[in-house]
């Protein structure tokens, strides 16, 4: 989450470097590959940041070290300054993390998907759970100050949700109490984020996730009993 402010570096090593120019761009109109390099490195940075600090924390010049970009780069790659930044690298990382999870669904299943969702967060801060957080969760804190920031938050939770709805109720459970599993799941973790960046450990965000895999399966223990799964979350 994006409560407690810090100054700490970042964990994670920065983007790779950049790959040499393509003077004028491609076939599709897109500008060269060293300016969508620098782009992307900089919309990564402001995630990582976003997770840290908060919106409010999030320094231009901080998102320019963590990029490896030129301050004023910035301003180029990003015209309306902060409040755009942090709204594409929102929906970068929300966009990213929707895919992962359809990927996990169909490899996996709900249960493990459950396990790798928790995972992804605990990966990015192995080694410094104090800075333990999520982009999407500081952009929902943006409002009332920038609700268009918080707007894309809004519509990254969802967008994680309706998969995990889809694949409960492809097993049979009822759209309704499907939608209401996918939000608890989501729900939970990212209230067990914010508890892991409070104790400064992991600890939280586990015994979240067993929980969770424990209403999965009495969701699905209750349905194949024909008993009511709403008594099981």
């Amino acid at each position: 989450m994006s409560v407690g402010i810090t100054n700490r570096q970042s964990p994670e090593s920065p983007e790779s470097p950049e790959s040499p120019p393509d003077a004028g761009g491609d076939e599709q109109g897109r500008p060269p590959r060293r300016a969508r390099d620098g782009r992307e490195r900089l919309l990564a940075g402001a995630g990582r940041l976003l997770a840290e600090r908060g919106y409010a924390a999030m320094e231009l010049r901080d998102v320019a070290e963590r990029g490896e970009a030129p301050r004023g780069s910035i301003y180029h790659h990003f015209p309306r300054g902060k409040a755009q930044l942090a709204a594409e690298a929102a929906a970068r990382d929300g966009e990213r993390t929707r895919a992962l999870i359809e990927r996990s669904l169909a490899d996996n299943g709900v249960k493990g998907t459950l396990r790798l969702f928790a995972d992804l967060f605990r990966r990015r801060s192995e080694r410094h759970p104090e800075l333990i957080g999520c982009p999407i969760a500081a952009a929902a804190l943006a409002r009332p100050e920038d609700p268009e920031l918080a707007a894309v938050a809004t519509a990254a939770f969802e967008s994680w949700e309706r998969p995990i709805a889809a694949a409960l109720a492809d097993q049979g459970i009822p759209a309704a109490d499907a939608a209401a599993f996918a939000a608890l799941a989501i729900s939970t973790v990212e209230g067990a984020l914010l508890r892991c960046r409070a104790s400064g450990d992991h600890a939280p965000l586990d015994a979240a996730v067993r929980g969770l895999e424990t209403a999965f399966d009495n969701l699905r223990d209750r349905m194949a009993l024909g008993e009511d799964p709403q008594r099981s979350v």
